[in-house]
């Protein structure tokens, strides 16, 4: 017990301690904690929603009324939707056609076609397909008995 009140009661060493304390803060203003970027709510109001289905009947894409105002692909999309627009399906170009074409040859999946010419795997098939490109089996699938080709002896 005389060990502990003679520990807190010698005060002689405080004032060494209390100077260390205060080297050991930072000098100069602290810098200020950067917050992260929040997303704001992008709200079309009634001449802006008009304005946007207008933009999309004279032929401008999805992606680029999303650009204009200033909102996500599928926001827009879903504007049209309730609005009652039907979206229309933008077939490839003979340009992409042809380079789908060659990509598939090169050996590079559907997938990978449709990231390079800029549409889904879904497009890539069907425009292959109606270009007369074999379309091969996906990666680790086996064909159905039927359509394999016969072994010639």
């Amino acid at each position: 017990m005389v060990e502990v009140l003679g520990r807190y009661s010698n005060l002689c060493d405080q004032g060494e301690r209390l100077r260390e304390l205060l080297e050991m803060t930072p000098k100069g203003p602290s810098e200020p904690i950067p917050r992260t970027i929040r997303q704001t709510q992008r709200r079309l109001r009634g001449p802006e929603i008009d304005e946007l289905v207008a933009g999309y009947q004279a032929g401008a894409t999805v992606y680029e009324l999303a650009e204009r105002f200033r909102m996500h692909r599928v926001t827009v999309s879903a504007t049209l939707k309730r609005k009652g627009i039907a979206l229309r399906a933008q077939p490839l170009s003979p340009t992409q056609v042809a380079d789908a074409t060659q990509f598939y040859h090169e050996g590079l999946s559907l997938l990978k076609v449709g990231e390079r010419v800029g549409c889904g795997a879904e497009c890539v098939r069907q425009a292959l397909m109606k270009q007369g490109v074999e379309i091969r089996p996906r990666n680790g699938w086996a064909e159905p008995a039927d359509l394999r080709h016969p072994v010639q002896e």
